[in-house]
């Protein structure tokens, strides 16, 4: 097998807890982290040597700087063969949204390549090398939702999820992940007393779910772009279970309680704010 195409994930944070900031500049999390069916499409095929990649969106740089790049290059350097890898990434997940796209290319170029070359590298093994890369590539290497501590990378499973309905919202602007952690303040409130909610390893119920929802970097990205409050009210609004920001942002996500209501919201939110916003139906992964 010389080429294989793959689906690249991304992400919603049920719950991101900041607990505190490290000495050497990160901040040590509780996030309970989700798959969902939203994702990039990656076609991988060998080369004689090198690295090429090319990608649908412009915006996205094509060399070392892009982590996709790092994890050919590191997963290369396992194999015996001298040989490259040529790498086309189409881009669905909007960049630098909090949904995870980075960070899920990133892994799925690791377990691609392992499987084009036949390396026969573990998945934790590929999970340590990941995590070089970025905190979040080892969850996309996880394949299940999961409990992540830590700076990110410590991860715990989750033994059942059930079935989500989601709709994900994105104000059509990138927001940066350093720029957010950097104007968090951590203050005096449940994040810093972790075990002051306890998150379970198995959820039974949407409403068991949504009961937990909590998003401790959403106040800093909705204070410079209020443009995020107004969606999850707009999502509330159209009878979500319940609605906050993913990750560092902006991206929104609902949670419905059904299919039949998820649909009804997605089109009427299409039909209101379909050309000022991004708005996508998807599933978590779970299921």
């Amino acid at each position: 097998m010389q080429k294989i195409k793959v689906l690249s994930p991304g992400k919603v944070n049920l719950r991101l807890d900041i607990l505190n900031k490290r000495k050497d500049g990160f901040h040590d999390l509780r996030s309970i982290m989700e798959r969902v069916s939203f994702a990039d499409e990656l076609e991988i095929s060998l080369l004689e040597k090198g690295i090429e990649l090319t990608c649908n969106n412009p915006d996205l740089p094509l060399d070392e700087r892009n982590i996709v790049y790092q994890a050919a290059k590191e997963i290369l350097a396992y194999s015996s063969r001298n040989i490259g890898v040529q790498i086309h990434i189409t881009k669905n997940i909007p960049i630098s949204s909090g949904l995870g796209g980075g960070s899920s290319n990133a892994a799925a170029i690791l377990k691609g390549v392992n499987t084009l070359l036949k390396l026969k590298l573990s998945r934790e093994k590929l999970m340590k090398i990941g995590t070089k890369l970025g905190a979040d590539v080892p969850f996309f290497l996880l394949d299940g939702p999961a409990v992540a501590e830590g700076i990110g990378h410590e991860l715990k499973r989750i033994r059942s999820m059930p079935k989500l309905f989601m709709i994900l919202v994105n104000p059509n602007l990138p927001v940066s992940t350093e720029w957010v952690y950097k104007n968090f303040i951590i203050e005096s409130t449940e994040a810093v007393r972790p075990g002051s909610v306890k998150i379970p390893s198995i959820f039974k119920t949407k409403r068991d779910v949504v009961k937990l929802m909590h998003n401790d970097l959403e106040k800093v990205t909705t204070r410079r772009y209020p443009v995020v409050n107004e969606i999850k009210i707009a999502l509330m609004k159209l009878g979500a279970m319940g609605s906050q920001m993913t990750g560092s942002g902006p991206t929104v996500f609902a949670i419905y309680a059904d299919k039949v209501k998820r649909e009804a919201a997605y089109d009427k939110l299409i039909s209101v704010h379909g050309e000022e916003w991004k708005i996508f139906k998807a599933e978590n992964l779970a299921a």
